[in-house]
């Protein structure tokens, strides 16, 4: 009777090969209608605009636009240098705090800073790092003699410097998390253990055992935060360079130019920043393997010591100034939001009041409630899809094998580069501007994350539990619910928060499938950043960072006293 409650139950579980075949048409589609719509206009066809034959205008168009090259230098300039210094600051920080009481510390830091949209981290620098900011006040006038704020650019500077400073601020601790998950699969401990025992210091090893073991794991978030620093709009908007802007920045004004026929210029520069994309990914590896080459007899001269390590401190210590930004920077914006005269160069305000956040309360309070509809629908949804195609996973490894290939797509292809295809189909279909196309949006940025954070804990769950749970209440179901998802709490909770977290720092998605008229904190955040009403920005930009970091904590807490009260609740309605 056991074996047939079974049976009958992994008969519905195959039940669900259809249902994932489905899952992964329906996600890769958006992704082609996407493609197509950015790659026809971009070759002069796009019939809604009454053009209906191929042509390679719209390529002279945006070879001849003067702020082209300037644009894509910057790109290139910001993005590679980020992804560079971000990869040498998370391993030089591993490699320097690993087995220290200062690794525990850095990790239990990770998941706040993490959960922080970058448009929030963006608008605090702004604050900290501009002429008028805190910096600049810690030091003035008893220092620097500053009586004013001084005329100088320390904020969207033509170098693009700030931005690096705010990709590496937040694409850093990303970097650390994947590495520290990531060496959970290599024997790092006995690595260290015997090169240290045949007397090589310990980031001689790390640099020629365990970089070459695991480079290979961690190349494609790599490749992801390349592409995201070489792509990224809302965090260039707040705090990079606009005269020239980033191309994708550039690419993004043109698709919103009141001159339609810019469309079709556009079109061609995001085809442009795909190649973009792929010619630099290919010089990262490519740099990568000639490093290695070079340095492959390097691995076995006996040298014990390596001339890097001042470099590898020097670049653990610069995390630490980073997240100390990173910190100063959630620290400013409550500041700034109740602040009613703050005058330079005091450090503090001289008079706090409420008012400014009691006249935006109706706005912020509408806008919160929109943030926090898209982003719980959008990750239940995530949640419900990823338990569903690991389950199918589990049972028919082959059935999920293209869903496994094409999630990582929304988050490695560019934003600009098929988003706004989409909103030609959404046009098309009558969908656009609807609260159901941005969650469906967001549900295409934040279905990655969360099936990639759940993967490993849920493929890596004991499997018998659940079968001793059905043998015992003959309810297949019921075990699913009541064993198998209760032990998996903490995955599905992080899963959950992570994806909220994406969800929130979602602005081009938003702005593509809501065309203006639904807005959220991150949107209005954004569009407010460069208008001067700090008062403002600061009360948008903490709502945009408080509500992720509240369900990171959450996330983190309930998972221990879930059972506890679970157990008090049921002994209580029980008696």
């Amino acid at each position: 009777m056991i074996t047939l409650s079974i049976s009958k139950f992994a008969v519905k579980l195959n039940g669900l090969a259809t249902a994932s075949r489905l899952i992964t048409l329906l996600f890769v589609l958006p992704i082609i209608l996407g493609l197509i719509g950015t790659l026809l206009p971009a070759f002069d066809y796009l019939p809604a605009l009454s053009h209906y034959q191929f042509s390679l205008k719209p390529w002279f168009n945006l070879f001849e636009s003067p702020e082209l090259w300037g644009s894509i230098k910057l790109t290139l300039l910001s993005g590679l240098l980020a992804s560079l210094i971000s990869f040498i600051i998370a391993f030089s920080t591993i490699s320097v705090f690993y087995e220290s009481r200062w690794l525990i510390s850095i990790r239990n830091t990770l998941a706040p800073i993490l959960a922080i949209p970058h448009a929030a981290i963006a608008i605090g620098l702004v604050f900290i790092l501009s002429p008028s900011g805190w910096i600049v006040r810690l030091f003035s006038p008893w220092l620097t003699d500053y009586e004013r704020p001084p005329i100088w650019v320390s904020v969207q500077d033509p170098y693009g410097l700030s931005l690096v400073l705010a990709l590496v601020v937040k694409e850093t601790p990303y970097l650390l998390f994947v590495i520290l998950a990531s060496l959970e699969q290599i024997k790092t401990c006995e690595l260290i253990k015997v090169g240290t025992s045949m007397g090589y210091s310990r980031l001689t090893v790390w640099r020629k055992v365990i970089l070459p073991i695991l480079y290979p794991l961690i190349r494609l978030p790599l490749l992801v935060i390349l592409a995201f620093s070489l792509t990224v709009v809302d965090l260039s908007l707040v705090i990079g360079p606009n005269t020239p802007s980033t191309f994708a920045v550039t690419l993004f004004h043109w698709f919103n130019d009141t001159d339609l026929d810019m469309r079709f210029t556009a079109s061609a520069g995001a085809v442009l920043l795909m190649l973009i994309i792929l010619f630099s990914a290919v010089c990262w590896e490519g740099l990568y393997q000639m490093i290695v080459l070079f340095d492959r007899k390097r691995w076995s001269n006996g040298k014990r010591t390596t001339l890097l390590a001042a470099i590898f401190h020097g670049a653990a210590l610069t995390y630490l100034v980073c997240m100390l930004l990173a910190v100063l920077s959630l620290v400013v914006l409550p500041v700034w939001a109740f602040t009613h005269r703050w005058r330079f160069p005091d450090i503090l305000p001289t008079s706090w009041s409420f008012k400014k956040i009691e006249q935006l309360s109706p706005l912020l309070f509408e806008l919160a409630c929109v943030s926090l509809i898209i982003a719980f629908a959008s990750t239940l949804i995530a949640l419900f899809i990823s338990i569903l195609m690991l389950e199918q996973k589990r049972n028919r490894p082959k059935s999920t094998k293209w869903f496994d290939r094409f999630i990582y797509l929304p988050i490695i292809l560019p934003q600009v580069g098929f988003l706004f295809g989409i909103q030609v189909f959404l046009i098309w279909s009558n969908n656009s501007g609807s609260l159901v196309a941005v969650i469906g949006l967001h549900l295409l940025y934040v279905l990655p994350y969360v099936y990639l954070t759940l993967s490993g804990p849920y493929l890596a769950f004991n499997q018998s539990f659940y079968s001793q749970a059905v043998c015992l209440t003959k309810k297949p179901w019921h075990s699913f619910v009541q064993v198998k998802l209760a032990m998996l709490k903490p995955a599905l909770f992080s899963a959950f928060a992570l994806g909220i977290a994406v969800s929130f720092a979602q602005y081009l998605p938003t702005l593509t499938a809501g065309e203006g008229r639904i807005n959220t904190l991150t949107t209005e955040a954004v569009a407010l950043a460069a208008s001067g009403e700090r008062k403002k920005v600061g009360n948008m930009a903490m709502l945009q960072a408080l509500f992720p970091l509240l369900i990171f904590m959450l996330a983190q807490w309930l998972p221990r006293v879930w059972t506890q009260y679970r157990l008090r609740l049921a002994n209580f309605f029980h008696v």
